[in-house]
């Protein structure tokens, strides 16, 4: 099964690739906990190490133009052995896409609707998903332009509002931990929000320039970073100590503002754009995961693009698979936060850097192997 060719701009991938990272400003807590109130300068750093990453997405890319990362797989190692790394990589996206629909879950049940069982929450959002994907991934991303707006202006005016509040001196002293926790900083900023991005590669072959994807992507990242940096400096100069203990750091920050009687709580509108933003992230990894899984089973008409609503069942399939992971993937908000600390990274870096480096390295060996063989 192909997506449709040519149908999106390196300006659409860009802002696509801005609001997915903006939904893990809710997951910021975990990397506050580690450098705290240097979080900040991880945005840079961490961007400055997922480069690498990046460049080893896009030569991929333009080694196999046209070809998703799953099709590449089946070329560089094989049908037997491709299909297991592809598996893997499969399993990846249905792991991410199960823990950002149990945060998004966790938080509208913490913060929104502390009634409603979070199954239910998850249910629907997954059904939203679902919807979004059948009506068109094409039309999805055209749409990231107007949500990526939507982002900045909720960041600006939250900043605005929660001006007055600030402490500058909550950011001293500068850079006093130990260095093991500002490279543990950057590899959490740099495999958790940032390296997620590997389910674009997914979509890539949708692109007008599907062989010029590094420049959209990592323009897509450094606007991420500056926004990510901007956020903890602003939650940290705000919430002072505070920000090492509650959860959500950016919407802790702006639940007391008051705006008089007519809007006494301006985070319920904060807290709407980030379920929106949330929902266009496990979009994009529901959609790597169930285009994936088409071309394993082997789907036929794999000319027709998946946006279509040529093979509902699968995509309402692989919604249920995430809806029920995401029900027994962790069982407390601080078990969730804690994974993300330590384990995650590592577990993350395993699909985002080692895979795609041994990718490139045996498609760059069969490359020159087959080079002496014709010089021969």
């Amino acid at each position: 099964m192909r997506t449709a060719m040519g149908s999106i701009s390196s300006k659409a991938l860009m802002f696509a690739v801005f609001c997915f990272m903006q939904a893990t400003v809710l997951r910021s807590g975990y990397i506050i906990s580690v450098t705290r109130q240097d979080s900040w300068a991880m945005a840079a750093t961490g961007f400055l190490f997922t480069i690498p990453i990046v460049a080893i997405y896009a030569a991929l890319l333009r080694e196999f133009p046209g070809k998703n990362l799953i099709e590449i797989d089946d070329m560089v190692f094989g049908p037997i052995v491709g299909k297991v790394v592809s598996a893997l990589y499969l399993f990846f996206f249905l792991s991410l896409a199960a823990l950002n629909v149990r945060d998004l879950g966790g938080f509208v049940v913490q913060y929104l609707m502390p009634e409603t069982p979070i199954a239910a929450v998850i249910l629907l959002s997954l059904l939203g998903c679902v919807y979004a994907i059948r009506q068109g991934m094409e039309n999805l991303m055209h749409l990231s332009t107007f949500l990526g707006i939507i982002a900045v202006g909720a960041v600006v005016i939250h900043s605005i509002l929660v001006l007055k509040d600030i402490q500058p001196g909550f950011l001293k002293p500068f850079f006093q931990l130990e260095l093991m926790k500002y490279v543990q900083g950057t590899v959490s900023v740099s495999a958790l929000p940032m390296g997620e991005i590997l389910a674009f590669t997914m979509i890539t072959p949708m692109l007008e320039k599907p062989k010029k994807t590094a420049k959209p992507l990592l323009l897509g990242l450094l606007l991420s970073a500056i926004s990510m940096a901007f956020a903890m400096v602003r939650d940290t100069v705000t919430l002072g100590p505070l920000v090492f203990i509650v959860t959500l750091p950016s919407f802790e920050s702006l639940r007391y503002v008051s705006l008089g009687d007519t809007l006494t709580r301006m985070e319920s509108i904060y807290a709407v754009v980030l379920v929106l933003l949330f929902l266009f992230k496990i979009c994009i990894l529901l959609y790597a995961f169930v285009l994936g899984l088409t071309h394993m089973l082997g789907r036929k008409n794999r000319e027709r693009p998946l946006s279509q609503k040529s093979y509902p069942p699968l995509t309402l399939l692989s919604a249920a698979l995430v809806f029920f992971y995401s029900l027994i993937v962790f069982e407390s908000i601080m078990e969730n936060r804690d994974w993300g600390a330590t384990t995650a990274p590592f577990f993350s870096l395993t699909f985002e850097l080692l895979l795609p480096a041994v990718s490139l390295l045996v498609a760059f060996l069969s490359k020159i192997g087959k080079v002496q063989e014709v010089k021969a």
